[in-house]
């Protein structure tokens, strides 16, 4: 259509121009590695069972030039597949057929867009393709002609077919060159400026994005099918490289050491969250520790949702120096010396690997896996809680999705990841619960065995170490007696330094109020919820009754009726009613908001018992929980009361949380009290999920920082076990069949 045409109303067609293949090429397909990726994918889609990509260096016209080429064994393209489908931008023919012509394999492709990636990596294009049949097409594109004003419809592309005798497969030749090329742009005048710039595809590539590229080819497939009959190979060589420190000939596979990892979760997630995982401790590859897991993941925010069948397979590496040592001494070989790696090569090689990738169908899907995506936001968690969480430099992982209509994980047209919709949300809850099995699993261990860390101290321990003289008295007074002091003068200076310890005494107290008090002010913000919850029926009437008491004031005043003046007296013993209910509660959780502690007392164990379980009375009813307490009333300790409420309200509301999400029909907490003539003994059991042995072996739950709740501080247990060391007692979890079993026992 001429510009000088005089244009009626009518019918007319979108006439998409030229520049159109370089956006849905270039600039939608993002980089270089993506682009490669893609026609390694048509390769896999063509049924190959090997891709070989080689990186050429050369002279095209006395230019230095690369010629890329991509050429596999599949069954090819013939002739009216290349002009009908091959030739069409989005065309929708794999996303109908679904599977490879032999009909194997998911085929990878669906927006038909892939193959124009071609674009980002050359200027010059030609594909060879031979089908099964022996009938050979070859099509030539020069990529710079997509970048005129001219419409896609004007412009021809060379396309030839002939017989031939070789075997079927498909063949991609791409030349990268240096050019130079002007562009017109508007400046801020809006007027045009013509600007000098360099296409450079050649020196794109460089030492280190071509050892990147060996990276993303070796992550390109998922190490899951490394057992599957479907083989397909990718090899990658270089000829007249300037690079020699880049292997001329290189097979893309995983990288070995993600076999020696130190822990690992694997298994599968249904699309109703029933996980059936295995945990596996590799500390030791002659003595492996495994443990299955069976549980449900329940997904509670509205803006996740279940994401179809998931396959993960997490490894977590120690990173302490001996860890590395280790990791080396399980096998970990360099591939050129044949000797044993070094450290640093290790922790290389680990850096290497590093991160979470996502796979569908085999094919991984970018960037996750890559170095600085850290798409589970693992080093956020482990600000929160870094005795318990591994980083994103810990982790080697695996996660496989289903297709997009089985999953809602819907791949981005640019290749740069999943559309962040309500299944992308569940995939990453789901997985961090899995990844949160593995952390418990593996705290529990480290504590057990001292493994990178001293021997756990208690705070009371060290305070009382602290003001403790008792050593530097025995030492002193073997010193002196070696030096032939006159008993008489050592003990006078041993008198003196007891003096002085009963001087400190006053200040230990002090110390040991303080952190009391911080304590229960941390137990509080623990508990909030449940205050909250406590609080909000009396708030609610409070609201709503004083707008009717407005409003029967009025009426009253209005009309002098009594009725009035009798609705008005019964809002006022509502309120009344509320605010003791209010009072009680503010009474009930005074202990835990103190700021400063009386002297320590004798006090009734039962009382405090009750008081703690009356901050969760409705909760209680709500959750149908019963609680049962027994017990001699008259049975008393020394102390701080405050203490045991302390411990006591942690424990409660474990118990009440756990309760809340077991599958448990009985849902219920019995706490009771005994003496003997040394102790006071208090039991709690609840009927909820219990404890591991390797849990109450090693002491791990009352390690600060070990949760096993989603959004957990680990700190319960930890502030628990100090508030019944300042009573002289211990804290204590106990093998039990039926759910959970704590005791503590209070010296006399």
């Amino acid at each position: 259509m001429s510009g000088k045409e005089e244009l009626i109303d009518g019918y007319y067609q979108i006439r998409p121009a030229a520049r159109l293949i370089h956006t849905i090429g270039s600039d939608l397909i993002g980089d270089s590695y993506a682009a490669l990726v893609e026609l390694v994918k048509n390769s896999y889609d063509a049924d190959a069972t090997k891709v070989d990509i080689i990186f050429k260096y050369t002279e095209i016209g006395n230019e230095n030039a690369l010629v890329i080429s991509i050429k596999d064994d599949g069954h090819g393209m013939d002739f009216n597949t290349v002009i009908n489908k091959w030739l069409v931008p989005a065309t929708d023919d794999k996303l109908k057929r679904k599977l490879s012509k032999n009909k194997t394999r998911t085929l990878q492709g669906r927006k038909g867009i892939g193959r124009f990636a071609a674009s980002i990596l050359g200027q010059e294009m030609t594909m060879s393709t031979i089908d099964e049949n022996g009938e050979k097409s070859e099509a030539v594109i020069d990529w710079r002609i997509f970048k005129t004003d001219e419409f896609l419809e004007n412009i021809d592309l060379l396309v030839e077919k002939k017989k031939t005798n070789e075997v079927s497969g498909t063949e991609i030749l791409i030349i990268a060159k240096d050019e130079k090329y002007t562009e017109i742009v508007i400046d801020e005048n809006g007027d045009e400026e013509t600007i000098e710039k360099i296409d450079t595809k050649l020196s794109y590539w460089n030492k280190d994005t071509l050892i990147q590229l060996v990276n993303e080819l070796r992550k390109l497939i998922s190490p899951f099918d490394e057992s599957i009959d479907d083989e397909f190979k990718i090899n990658l060589s270089f000829e007249n490289s300037p690079f020699p420190e880049i292997d001329e000939n290189i097979k893309i596979d995983t990288y070995p050491i993600i076999k020696f990892y130190d822990y690992r979760i694997s298994g599968t997630i249904s699309k109703e969250g029933n996980a059936k995982l295995l945990f596996e401790n590799n500390i030791n590859p002659n003595a492996i520790q495994k443990e299955e897991i069976n549980v449900t993941f329940d997904l509670d925010n509205k803006t996740e949702s279940y994401c179809g069948l998931i396959r993960i397979d997490f490894r977590v590496f120690d990173r302490e120096p001996e860890a590395i040592d280790n990791l080396i001494n399980k096998g970990l070989i360099n591939p050129v010396s044949k000797q044993y790696m070094g450290k640093n090569d290790a922790r290389r090689l680990l850096n290497e690997v590093f991160g979470v990738n996502v796979y569908k169908n085999s094919f991984r899907i970018r960037p996750y896996g890559n170095s600085g995506v850290d798409w589970l936001k693992l080093d956020h968690r482990r600000i929160q809680n870094p005795t318990m969480r591994i980083s994103n430099n810990q982790i080697v992982g695996f996660v496989t999705i289903q297709s997009e209509e089985e999953s809602g994980l819907i791949e981005k047209s640019a290749r740069d990841g999943l559309k962040e919709n309500e299944s992308y949300f569940g995939l990453i809850a789901l997985a961090s619960r899995a990844i949160s099995e593995l952390e418990i699993r593996r705290l529990a261990f480290r504590i057990k065995s001292e493994k990178s860390r001293g021997k756990q101290t208690k705070v009371q321990d060290t305070i009382n170490s602290l003001f403790s003289l008792a050593e530097v008295k025995t030492t002193i007074g073997k010193k002196l007696s070696e030096f032939k002091i006159d008993k008489k003068a050592i003990d006078e200076i041993d008198t003196i330094l007891t003096k002085e310890e009963e001087k400190k005494a006053e200040l230990k107290e002090e110390i040991e109020k303080t952190i009391a008090i911080y304590q229960g002010h941390a137990t509080l913000g623990k508990i909030v919820n449940f205050i909250l919850h406590e609080g909000r029926k009396p708030l609610q009437f409070f609201n709503s009754e004083a707008r009717v008491m407005e409003r029967y004031l009025k009426f009253y005043k209005a009309t002098k009726d009594e009725e009035n003046l009798e609705e008005l007296t019964n809002s006022i013993n509502g309120f009344k009613v509320n605010s003791k209910f209010i009072s009680n509660l503010f009474k009930r959780i005074s202990p835990l908001a103190k700021q400063k502690r009386d002297k320590k007392t004798d006090f009734a164990v039962v009382n405090v018992i009750r008081e703690s379980m009356d901050v969760f009375k409705s909760q209680l009813e709500d959750e149908n929980i019963t609680i049962t307490i027994s017990g001699d009333e008259k049975i008393e300790t020394f102390g701080w009361s405050e203490d045991l409420y302390i411990a006591l309200t942690n424990l409660i509301e474990n118990s009440i949380y756990w309760l809340k999400i077991s599958k448990s029909k009985t849902k219920e907490i019995f706490i009771s009290v005994h003496e003997n003539h040394n102790a006071v003994i208090i039991d709690i059991k609840d009927s909820g999920p219990g404890l591991t042995d390797l849990e109450i072996e090693s002491g791990a739950i009352f390690e600060p920082g070990y949760s096993k709740k989603l959004n957990g501080t680990g700190l319960g247990l930890a502030i628990a076990g100090e508030a019944i060391d300042r009573l002289n007692g211990e804290l204590s979890a106990r093998s039990y069949n039926q759910g959970a079993y704590f005791q503590i026992e209070i010296n006399k």
